[in-house]
């Protein structure tokens, strides 16, 4: 996906969103517990649907 299509995103909440990307995945990465990793996997997938309605309310 490329971010000429996150445009219509405002700059801060893009930064937000992948900051929030970006720990998540982070934690995913050092977590060791499967359960906890199943709740960091949770999380990331709510954030990327986040994004996903951001990106489809500015399209609106």
């Amino acid at each position: 996906m490329s971010r000429s299509s996150d445009d219509s995103i405002s700059p801060k909440l893009r930064l937000a969103i992948d900051r929030k990307i970006a720990s998540l995945l982070t934690a995913i990465e050092q977590e060791k517990v499967p359960d906890q990793l199943t709740d960091l996997a949770v999380q990331l997938q709510n954030a990327l649907v986040e994004e996903r309605r951001c990106k489809a309310k500015k399209q609106d």
